[in-house]
């Protein structure tokens, strides 16, 4: 008989509802979510729940609280979970933890690293440090100290949580995102010709830390020299109306922004699309659309500030890097542009890199993960 895991997180993101039946593998799952979605992500992100997902009811976002749900209790008692998954170090949480803790459940913790800024728009890659938040970072390891594992997402989250929050080596792990990738595996190679029409993708939201108006800045200087260039810009993000202004402006002709995509599932059309994927960014944990564009088998331009993509990015083998400034960023795309046969090498090896990632692989790694800590 398979034990029964809950995951709870704040939304039902696509790739976690996928995730659930992933997991079903390996146990009796259940995703409990806050809410179906938020005025930050579009209305193609609303995909069906199926069986195992749910909604909690009531649930309200209350300031530095974080997500409140008295529903949440009332389903924990229903199912009565062997493990809890909890996305986040939030005040509920840490009260979930005390009471599953009593009930005799083992909990997991999942977080991203936990930046010293705000609101998660800002621009920043200063990390919450000890030195200089004492008491908070006291008071977090104070309210999670009872988890039985904690899986930082990436590294950077492992080696924080550890050295800064102070919990144990052996209570923290390195524990991959899931991504919904399939179909990008499908996608084929880009085999393409000096003077060839090759499209940029700006995947991210557009946001400060991601840098939007970098990218095209770049792209203006660029399209001199090669007039079958074209951008794609994401939709989403409080810079919109900057980048459309900044593109009136400058009479930039070839930018496009990602209005006509009407489902999650076929998202994965604007990668296949799709050339060279950019993420100029300040500040990044390694985001989703690198995986995606690498399984897509695109060519990859990321800054040195974005985290976590050392086991699917090797720097001139697969990828550029570059500064996060428009200068370096058209170096890096000029590459590409000059020798567009590395599009199809670079892909290649992508799509191998992140093998590793498909759903049933990252499954697996959890159970392996939450086994190999005696946890079942």
């Amino acid at each position: 008989m398979k034990q029964r895991l809950v995951f709870i997180t704040n939304i039902a993101a696509p790739y976690q509802v996928k995730f659930c039946y992933a997991l079903q593998e390996h146990f009796d799952t259940e995703f409990w979510f806050y809410d179906q979605l938020t005025a930050r992500r579009p209305d193609w992100w609303k995909v069906p729940l199926g069986d195992r997902c749910r909604v909690l009811s009531g649930s309200r976002f209350i300031g530095p609280l974080n997500y409140v749900s008295f529903d949440v209790f009332k389903q924990l008692n229903r199912f009565e979970p062997d493990i809890i998954l909890l996305g986040g170090f939030t005040p509920l949480h840490s009260l979930i933890l005390k009471i599953a803790k009593r009930k005799g459940s083992k909990v997991v913790v999942l977080s991203e690293p936990i930046r010293d800024v705000s609101n998660e728009d800002n621009a920043s890659d200063k990390l919450l440090e000890r030195v200089n938040a004492k008491w908070k970072t006291r008071i977090l390891h104070h309210m999670f100290a009872g988890a039985d594992l904690i899986f930082g997402m990436g590294q950077v989250a492992r080696d924080q949580f550890v050295r800064e929050f102070g919990f144990t080596d052996k209570q923290v792990v390195n524990a991959p995102y899931p991504i919904d990738i399939e179909v990008y595996f499908d996608h084929p190679l880009r085999v393409k010709r000096r003077g060839d029409p090759i499209r940029i993708l700006f995947g991210n939201r557009l946001i400060d830390r991601y840098q939007p108006l970098v990218a095209l800045e770049a792209y203006r200087a660029l399209k001199r020299d090669y007039p079958n260039l074209s951008l794609a810009l994401n939709r989403d993000g409080h810079l919109y109306e900057a980048c459309r202004d900044y593109i009136k402006e400058h009479d930039l002709e070839g930018v496009t922004f990602l209005d006509d995509i009407d489902a999650w599932d076929n998202m994965h059309l604007v990668y296949r699309e799709s050339d060279i994927l950019v993420l100029p960014a300040t500040y990044s944990n390694g985001n989703i659309t690198i995986i995606e564009a690498c399984a897509s088998g695109m060519g990859t331009i990321v800054s040195r500030h974005v985290d976590n993509v050392s086991r699917h990015l090797k720097e001139g083998e697969n990828c550029f890097k570059c500064e996060p400034t428009a200068e370096s960023l058209e170096a890096s795309l000029r590459n590409y542009l000059e020798v567009p046969e590395l599009l199809e090498i670079h892909g290649a090896l992508s799509k191998q890199n992140v093998e590793h990632r498909r759903n049933s692989s990252t499954a697996l790694t959890y159970r392996d993960l939450i086994a190999q800590a005696n946890l079942i």
